[in-house]
């Protein structure tokens, strides 16, 4: 499988709150974007594509995010604070909104978020076989020789 990095837009109110999550994150090849404000992730939403985005900020600010991401096919959690830690929400998934989805403990989050990072790779990146190529040149050509 390709390891080409998944770009990641992180939204919450410091980074040093979501350093736990940005280290798994780099640990499996993202490259990560922070924002701390509707203001900032709209304007990095505006010069790159991200296929994720997990906010830890309140959920106005996530729900104005996804109302920006109509068209996009990208997936959105939010950290929902419990007593000793935080719910994951499903908001978005591929483009689609989902909320009202189940909730994800922490460790939940963690393999579905692991298995998304590998969705992501293949239908990003995925490369056209060698012989898909041979077949569509040959296909190329024939086309050619008949006109």
């Amino acid at each position: 499988m390709s390891q080409e990095a998944v770009r990641v837009l992180l939204l919450g109110e410091t980074a040093k709150a979501s350093s736990h999550l940005l280290w798994h994150l780099e640990q499996r090849g993202c490259y990560c974007w922070f924002a701390s404000s509707a203001e900032q992730s709209i304007a990095l939403f505006k010069k790159h594509r991200f296929p994720l985005i997990l906010s830890t900020n309140p959920m106005r600010q996530a729900t104005q995010m996804i109302s920006l991401l109509d068209r996009s096919n990208c997936s959105v959690f939010y950290a929902y604070p419990v007593e000793t830690g935080c719910w994951w929400l499903p908001l978005m998934k591929d483009g689609q909104k989902c909320l009202g989805a189940p909730a994800l403990r922490p460790r939940e989050f963690i393999g579905v978020l692991d298995q998304m990072l590998k969705e992501i790779r293949v239908n990003c990146f995925a490369v056209v076989p060698k012989r898909m190529q041979e077949v569509a040149y040959d296909n190329a050509l024939a086309l050619k020789v008949a006109s």
